[in-house]
């Protein structure tokens, strides 16, 4: 009975979309093996991927004043909410040329150690590889950092897409990561980046803006304002 009931409310929530608190006024048509909900933000689980399709999180300018955590000391682990047929470790990205890439990133929630240790849970992370993640997806971050700073807060979807193969465990490498920056003024500041040591280490963010259009149609998402679906 109980996975008969697991198994509607998962039907349900795929019909209708994927929405979140951190991403008031719009829904993602978006297909999720499992939908995670953390204090810090709502992740979007592909059970074939073993990995986050994407990550929603808000960033409050507030939060990123003051003191803050240091990263050091802490442990990548795994989600336990997650089938443990369907998860990723720690070890299946060991010496394989990937780094263990955050979706919501420790930066933006390391005002609180308890947020920060979620955004270690192996369920927020993706194969990345080191020169995009420590160059080119470091500055992208700190750029929505300093929007939210600039605005008072933004909503944020990361996610990745596509596959180059696969990682130990048949853990997905995506073959793109994109980020969607959505400001309180109704406007998006969007990236799209290959999953690429090449070219990364002197990459400007602003060489990989990207439209909306075309980060829906690369990586098969809808964002889609509520009030549209309505009035359809």
């Amino acid at each position: 009975m109980k996975k008969l009931i697991t198994g509607l409310l998962l039907a349900v929530s795929l019909s209708f979309g994927f929405e979140s608190d951190f991403l008031p006024g719009y829904t993602i048509d978006a297909k999720c093996s499992q939908i995670l909900h953390k204090k810090a933000f709502d992740i979007c689980y592909s059970y074939a991927d073993k990995s986050p399709k994407f990550v929603v999180y808000e960033i409050e300018g507030d939060n990123l004043r003051g003191t803050h955590y240091k990263r050091k000391g802490m442990r990548f682990k795994p989600d336990y909410q997650i089938p443990i047929k369907y998860r990723n470790y720690t070890k299946d990205f060991s010496h394989t040329g990937f780094d263990r890439g955050h979706n919501a990133p420790n930066g933006s929630f390391n005002y609180n150690k308890t947020l920060q240790k979620e955004t270690f849970l192996l369920s927020n992370i993706s194969a990345q590889k080191p020169q995009l993640n420590r160059r080119l997806w470091s500055k992208i971050e700190r750029f929505s950092r300093m929007q939210a700073l600039k605005y008072g807060s933004v909503s944020v979807v990361t996610g990745v897409c596509g596959s180059l193969g696969h990682i130990k465990n048949n853990v997905n490498i995506p073959a793109y990561w994109y980020k969607l920056i959505l400001l309180p003024n109704g406007k998006m500041v969007s990236f799209l980046a290959p999953n690429t040591n090449r070219g990364m280490s002197k990459a400007k963010a602003k060489d990989y803006l990207s439209d909306i259009e075309t980060i829906e149609k690369t990586c098969n998402i809808k964002l889609l304002k509520q009030k549209d679906i309505l009035s359809d």
